[in-house]
């Protein structure tokens, strides 16, 4: 029922159609009951007029006849009275008014009057009572059609305000359908926009049907819009989560490269910084070096990317993020956003995204990444020129040793050789004994190992290390070595993804030139392979082995020999420890193991 009277209108049109339903009936209903009261009452008012025009006619013989013959007609009369038991004017006695009763009263009245006066009184009263019932049988039958007629009138009247409510019904039914349908259905399709009008429009469509059309449409464009709202709202949200996750990890990378050097562990973690906060699968710095034989290094945060191809690399040069689309080995494709950019010493990088392929990478991500390559680009710049200042200012160090020694030790030995000839040409050297001799010699030997060593150590420090790297600084020995014999050298430069110190890279040069100049002296070889590798476990081994005579373990305490301690003084330095062993098929090989500083 509550909600029955929220719908007012429909209310308001079932209660009409109520009305309209009771006066109908009511019609009907007065109908129905004159159909039982007009047929009872006529044929009781014919009845009623059969015995009127009875009396009537004999009364009106009487006037022409005898007194024998008139008392024989009324004789007559007083044997034809009406039943006053009928049934039917008993009903017709209980449905009218009080006059109708009054009106059978007379009648019995009179018929007793002229009863009495048939058997006493005169001629001219028995007539007179006979008129008397006549009267009676007029008056009732007036009275009857009187009643009939009001009852008619009555229900006509009835049927009249009946049929007057019906059209009023049916009138307000058609104004408020005129005002609801027409009126107020033409202002709401006049509110609606033009473009849904069209989409609804159609010849056989009534108003309701185009306007459940229009507001179909209507709702499914809102669905739309509530749709592409949320859609917006929560990518605006998502969008303003990544900025200031990028605003973080660039906060957080600033400070990072602030309190510490740029090592292996800070690129890493910058990686793995990187990732989460651009929420991709992998996110790699590789170095290709295309141009040399020591293969690319790669740091990544969670697996080995993709090699790329040159042309993609030369493509994503100059600090564009390119994106692409790229198969692994495994057949699975994944997105991948790419920018180039110059490392230490103009070194080629790339710092690559890899994403699944669906994913779509906003614009606000590519100035992230671009940025990132660009810090790294300055960063790494900054650190390659610091550490060549440092290279530079050790080298110069170094020379102006070299230049220290040269000008006074080796100035000193040389006069000391000198003087020494001129000890031994001389006559009273020649006339002593062979002892004295001996000691001159011994002498003289010590000063000659004592020069050399200081012309290989003069020759040490000025080693100059190129600005390429270690590798280019070995490949530069290895060549001099093999001008000054015959050694066939080979170099195995396995230093992927591992960054030395200036000293690291000296000290790693210099064992290596010890050995190959102990090679050279006493090893007696032909061939020599030396082999660079930075260990899972993050440790560097150099290796120098050669198929020569092989290694004696007296050599390192011939006097005057200082190669092994120099050796081992050079990995003491670096933290590590180097060995000088028997190859089980020939030959000597030197092992130093040691950790780099920018790996621990």
């Amino acid at each position: 029922m509550r909600s029955l009277f929220r719908h007012t209108l429909y209310t308001r049109l079932l209660t009409l159609l109520l009305c309209l339903v009771i006066t109908i009936v009511l019609m009907q209903a007065g109908s129905l009951f004159l159909v039982d009261y007009i047929p009872t009452a006529q044929e009781e008012i014919q009845k009623i007029r059969e015995q009127q025009l009875f009396w009537k006619y004999h009364l009106d013989m009487t006037e022409a006849q005898s007194s024998v013959q008139t008392e024989e007609l009324l004789g007559r009369l007083s044997r034809r009275n009406l039943d006053d038991s009928d049934p039917a004017l008993t009903w017709l006695g209980r449905l009218s008014d009080a006059s109708f009763g009054q009106r059978l009263k007379e009648i019995q009245s009179a018929r007793n009057d002229f009863s009495i006066a048939m058997t006493r009184s005169s001629l001219a009263d028995k007539l007179s009572a006979a008129r008397k019932v006549e009267t009676a049988y007029d008056s009732l039958g007036d009275a009857i059609e009187h009643d009939m007629e009001m009852r008619q009138s009555v229900i006509a009247l009835l049927q009249l305000v009946g049929l007057l409510l019906v059209m009023s019904c049916i009138a307000a039914i058609a104004l408020g359908a005129r005002r609801v349908l027409l009126d107020r259905l033409d202002h709401l399709l006049s509110l609606v926009p033009p473009e849904f009008a069209k989409d609804v429009q159609g010849a056989s469509t009534d108003e309701f049907v185009r306007l459940e059309r229009m507001f179909y449409e209507i709702a499914s464009r809102l669905e739309g819009f509530k749709a592409e709202t949320q859609w917006v709202n929560q990518s605006s949200g998502e969008r303003i989560r990544r900025l200031i996750r990028s605003q973080d990890f660039l906060i957080k990378f600033v400070e990072l490269i602030n309190t510490s050097t740029l090592s292996e562990m800070t690129l890493r973690k910058i990686l793995y910084s990187l990732e989460r906060t651009l929420d991709v699968n992998n996110v790699a710095l590789i170095f290709p070096a295309y141009d040399s034989d020591s293969g690319q290094r790669v740091l990544f945060s969670q697996y080995l990317p993709s090699m790329m191809q040159r042309e993609l690399v030369e493509d994503a040069e100059g600090s564009v993020p390119i994106e692409m689309v790229m198969t692994t080995d495994s057949g699975v494709s994944m997105r991948c956003l790419a920018v180039a950019f110059s490392g230490a010493y103009d070194e080629l990088a790339i710092l690559k995204i890899e994403a699944d392929e669906g994913r779509e990478f906003e614009d606000a991500e590519r100035n992230l990444v671009e940025v990132t390559a660009q810090l790294l680009a300055m960063i790494m710049g900054i650190q390659s020129r610091e550490q060549e200042g440092r290279r530079v200012a050790l080298l110069e160090e170094r020379a102006a040793i070299a230049r220290e020694l040269h000008d006074s030790l080796a100035q000193s030995l040389s006069f000391m050789k000198i003087q020494l000839s001129r000890l031994q040409s001389s006559a009273v050297v020649q006339e002593a004994g062979s002892e004295i001799q001996g000691i001159l010699d011994e002498l003289r030997q010590g000063l000659d190992g004592a020069y050399k060593e200081l012309r290989e150590l003069l020759t040490t420090f000025r080693v100059h290390m190129d600005v390429r790297g270690l590798g280019t600084a070995i490949q530069t020995a290895i060549d001099e070595f093999t001008q000054r014999s015959s050694l066939a050298i080979t170099l195995d430069n396995r230093l992927v993804n591992c960054r030395l110190t200036v000293n690291e890279e000296f000290h790693i040069l210099h064992v290596v030139r010890e050995a190959l100049s102990n090679i050279v002296r006493h090893a007696g070889a032909s061939n020599v392979v030396i082999a660079l590798v930075f260990q899972s476990n993050g440790t560097v081994m150099v290796t120098i082995d050669d198929d020569g005579v092989g290694y004696m373990a007296t050599q390192g305490d011939e006097p005057h020999h200082y190669g092994q301690a120099i050796m081992k003084e050079r990995a003491f330095s670096l933290g590590g420890e180097i060995q000088v062993m028997a190859r089980r098929k020939g030959g000597t090989r030197v092992r130093l193991v040691f950790t780099p500083k920018l790996a621990q």
